[in-house]
């Protein structure tokens, strides 16, 4: 993935659910590219802090069976995330969409 698009991010905020829609729009746009590119992917260590919003964010909204893949030993989250990124767009979008009321 082309270069950093954590612009100023402020991991508190993905933490306490007050994220904003550019880092959610970030965070969907990354789930776009896997979900485009899926077996294909190829992690980056810069993308550490947007996998980490990710899990936050389906910790936030009790994603039990994600949240549990998250949380298995010896598996790396960009495997779960390439297993549930359709799922993860649709937590995702319904995050953006609650943040516009």
């Amino acid at each position: 993935m082309a270069g950093n698009i954590f612009h100023n991010w402020d991991f508190e905020k993905v933490k306490t659910g007050t994220m904003d829609q550019q880092k959610l729009t970030d965070i969907y746009t990354f789930l776009e590219e896997t979900e485009r590119t899926n077996e294909d992917t190829e992690y980056d260590p810069s993308q550490e802090p947007l996998v980490n919003a990710i899990i936050e964010l389906v910790n936030k909204n009790g994603n039990t069976s994600i949240a549990e893949d998250f949380g298995q030993p010896f598996v790396h989250p960009m495997i779960t995330i390439q297993k549930w990124v359709t799922e993860l767009k649709d937590i995702v979008r319904d995050e953006m969409d609650g943040n516009l009321h």
